[in-house]
């Protein structure tokens, strides 16, 4: 089984820039989430950031998203709903069902190889961050 990455492994890494309120910063980490869940899933980014209601598949993905931007770039509730245009209700509901989803052990071992890649991603954005061992 992959390791789970939480707010606890990741709690140590700097507080990312723009958290709070939406600097390019935190539009960039929601974009990576979004790269990453497109990668990994299959469902292409204008599809996850589409105001639309959409299908099963790409409500998963955007809660997905949502979830990483939350969870490994350490963003806001706020301001991830920012980053992708809904509200702070629907990335909570977001988060929710993906943190539920964990208990099936392909998703969550899925789920913890995206959590990686976005710690990676994260380091990479934090000045000065890539040469330490985290």
């Amino acid at each position: 089984m992959s390791p789970r990455f939480d707010r606890a492994t990741v709690a140590h890494l700097p507080p990312p820039a723009g958290r709070g309120n939406l600097g390019g910063q935190g539009r960039l980490q929601c974009r990576v989430a979004i790269d990453i869940v497109s990668a990994f899933l299959g469902v292409p980014a204008a599809d996850i950031l589409s105001e639309r209601r959409a299908q099963a598949p790409i409500a998963r993905a955007r809660h997905v998203a949502m979830y990483l931007a939350h969870v490994s770039f350490q963003l806001s509730l706020n301001a991830v709903a920012n980053g992708f245009g809904r509200d702070r209700s629907s990335v909570s509901y977001g988060v929710a069902r993906v943190e539920d989803g964990r208990d099936d052990r392909a998703f969550d071992a899925m789920l913890g190889r995206m959590e990686a890649l976005a710690l990676s991603c994260r380091r990479l954005m934090i000045p000065g961050a890539a040469d330490e061992d985290f």
